[in-house]
């Protein structure tokens, strides 16, 4: 475990960057196909996991051996409050700081490391804030495969988690200059709003189906749709580096649409995404009984935050139309903060008690400080709803959050493996699903796609298919639209 301040390591973890991908790609090579997993996951997403792990570990340990998490905490938090504006997991005022003024943040960091190797040493503690092994890993794959996507100058592999092993795919063709070289073109096509703009997006989904989905999907055995009246098969994607802006649920050739084999994911598959392996088994909730995709409102809350006008920003008439629509359609269930009553304390005061939140509202990503990308709020530019707002969040029965706002799951641009992002930071809260976007995206269709989702959802019950069916029907109506109808992601169980 890296000790201190999460925003302290954030250049480390820069410079770094790739040996994740790197270390799995030279395991597979070797023969090691276990330890790729586990090495690719160990070197991804390291804010996040060690959040993830400090969460479920110390709750273990708190029960069994309150005094020694006492200690944790209070190392832990000296070490953190060197930086308050550090990434993921900082203690909320007051929350176990006693003592911690004045003492040598070196020396903590010596004691940190010496408590953590001290609570290995007890019974059922031995892997406290370990990486999980890879058997571990594998569970997450019991729904469906998971797809870790290697992509290396050593060379580029897909790691195939199933229940039953690690199967590897080979990608000559995806090598980290195209995925660069197709990163940028799909970027500067986004900020086109031309028609031939839309042509090279389609050109880069191709592409992807080529080099990546086509193969991955193939040797999973996801060769076309689903038989009538069967459920659609599901697939998580976890990838990293800069392929992390593409849309790997949208990859595909999709003129082939009405084959019997289509060449595209979504004509095969109902497409997750995954920040990281563990991030996936957090968001998995605790009953084995529950169904992985289900999400239900009975008896439950709703909080929609609606901006329609937004101090500094353009106006958003299609959030209060979304607003609308949610309380047509859930009633008295819905609590609606809208305009100066959507404040960050008052939209951090509600969501605790509702097991639903939608936000219809402005999202900026900051590419280079991914921890302060934001959602825009009445008071964003004295006291902005930032990812690490969200992120100190502890929610215990929280189900659903959707993110109806710009690019709330882009990544940052030097630290693309940490998936530092809006919907991480929702996922870390606590939420099973959160429903996100990849790019800017417009005001009207953002309402119908919305709708599109609470509709299906309220059919079925199940997130990931509700935003499956939604994109499939945004396709027939846009085909030669992909950035709209590719714009939403489900992100989680």
């Amino acid at each position: 475990m890296v000790s201190g301040s999460p925003q302290h390591q954030q250049p480390s973890l820069a410079d770094l960057g790739s040996l994740g991908a790197d270390a799995a790609s030279c395991c597979v090579q070797a023969g090691m196909v276990g330890r790729a997993v586990e090495l690719f996951e160990q070197g991804r997403g390291v804010l996040l996991g060690q959040a993830l792990d400090t969460r479920t570990d110390l709750t273990a340990l708190t029960e069994q051996h309150p005094d020694l998490a006492a200690s944790f905490v209070r190392l832990r938090d000296v070490l953190d409050q060197a930086d308050d504006s550090a990434v993921l997991d900082l203690p909320r005022s007051g929350e176990g700081t006693a003592g911690a003024a004045g003492v040598d943040r070196q020396a903590a960091g010596v004691a940190f490391e010496e408590l953590i190797a001290s609570i290995r040493r007890r019974d059922g503690f031995e892997t406290f804030l370990r990486p999980p092994p890879v058997d571990d890993l594998l569970a997450t794959a019991a729904q469906g495969p998971v797809v870790a996507v290697a992509v290396s100058r050593f060379g580029s592999y897909a790691l195939l988690l199933t229940p039953g092993g690690v199967e590897t795919v080979a990608l000559p063709e995806l090598t980290p200059q195209t995925v660069y070289d197709q990163v940028v073109a799909f970027l500067d096509a986004l900020d086109d709003t031309s028609t031939a703009a839309q042509g090279r997006l389609v050109e880069v989904l191709g592409w992807l189906w080529d080099v990546l989905a086509g193969p991955v999907l193939d040797r999973a055995g996801l060769t076309g749709p689903p038989a009538g009246g069967q459920r659609w098969p599901r697939l998580w994607w976890c990838t990293s580096g800069l392929l992390s802006f593409l849309p790997l649920h949208a990859a595909g050739h999709h003129d082939s649409r009405h084959d019997p084999a289509p060449a595209t994911v979504i004509d095969r598959a109902v497409s997750s995404y995954t920040p990281t392996v563990r991030a996936l088994a957090h968001a998995r909730p605790s009953s084995p009984a529950a169904p992985g995709g289900a999400a239900s409102l009975e008896g439950a809350r709703m909080a929609v935050v609606a901006m329609p006008h937004t101090p500094a920003a353009l106006d958003l008439p299609g959030a209060g139309a979304e607003a609308a629509a949610l309380e047509q359609r859930f009633g008295s269930r819905v609590e609606v903060l809208t305009g100066p009553r959507a404040t960050r304390e008052a939209v951090l005061s509600v969501l605790p008690a509702a097991r639903w939140a939608h936000f219809a509202c402005h999202g900026t990503a900051e590419i280079t400080n991914p921890s302060i990308s934001r959602l825009l709020l009445h008071d964003h530019q004295t006291r902005p709803l930032t990812v690490l707002d969200v992120a100190r969040l502890r929610l215990t029965d929280a189900q659903l959050a959707y993110l109806s706002a710009c690019e709330t799951a882009r990544p940052g641009g030097s630290l693309t493996d940490e998936a530092i992002h809006l919907a991480s930071a929702f996922q870390l809260a606590g939420y099973q699903h959160v429903i996100a976007t990849l790019w800017p995206i417009a005001d009207r269709p953002a309402v119908g796609i919305a709708d599109g989702i609470y509709t299906a959802l309220a059919a079925t019950g199940d997130v990931a298919d509700a935003v499956h069916t939604t994109t499939r029907r945004w396709r027939r109506r846009l085909p030669g639209t992909p950035s709209v109808w590719a714009s939403h992601i489900h992100v989680g169980a």
